[in-house]
Order: C-alpha cells, then sequence, then structure tokens
C-alpha cells in the first residue's frame, strides 16, 4: 500500500505474479455482482520498454451514461505517474502529461 486515504488506495503490484502493471488505483465501493469485492480498478501504471512511465485512469461516464475513453498519460518518472494518479483520483483526468 503506497497511499491511502479511506475511499482510493494506491498499491504496488512489483512482484505479484501475473500482474501486468506496477500499481493499480483502487476505489472502495459497496459490495455488488459488478463489484464483488467491495471494490473497484480506478487506474494502473507500468514502466515502459524505453523507460518512460505510463499511467491510466478511467474517465467520467458520458451524459449518456456510457463509459469514456480512458485518461491516459506518459510520465519520465515512476513518481510522476504515481502523484499524477493519486492527484486526479477524484477529478478523473490525468491532468499535466509529458
Amino acid at each position: 500500500m503506497l497511499q491511502d486515504d479511506g475511499v482510493y488506495m494506491l498499491v504496488s503490484t512489483k512482484g505479484v505474479e501475473g500482474s501486468r502493471s506496477d500499481g493499480m488505483l483502487i476505489r472502495r465501493c459497496g459490495f455488488s455482482l459488478t463489484t464483488p469485492l467491495g471494490c473497484e480498478i480506478m487506474g494502473q501504471y507500468r514502466q515502459l520498454s524505453d523507460g518512460f512511465w505510463h499511467a491510466s485512469l478511467r474517465s467520467k461516464p458520458q451524459d449518456d451514461g456510457t463509459p469514456g475513453l480512458p485518461q491516459r498519460g506518459i510520465y519520465a518518472t515512476e513518481l510522476d505517474a504515481l502523484v499524477n494518479l493519486w492527484a486526479n483520483r477524484r477529478r478523473q483526468d490525468l491532468g499535466t502529461r509529458l
């Protein structure tokens, strides 16, 4: 666990077998059929082969209720990717990118 504000958690998945990311942004929510564990993945970050860092974050639903395209960003450092995910978790907009 890297950060936790009681609603959102930023967790590292480095070294977790089968993980496709280096970390995830998770939001706690009610238990339901779509969220049986009481949480949902809102974003993730991972290192690219060129050394840069990729982060993605779910977008707010569109006016008609359909999911928006995820926000994506490329960052120079892991810290930049983490800070942008965490700082923009409630707005669901990654903000500053490379």
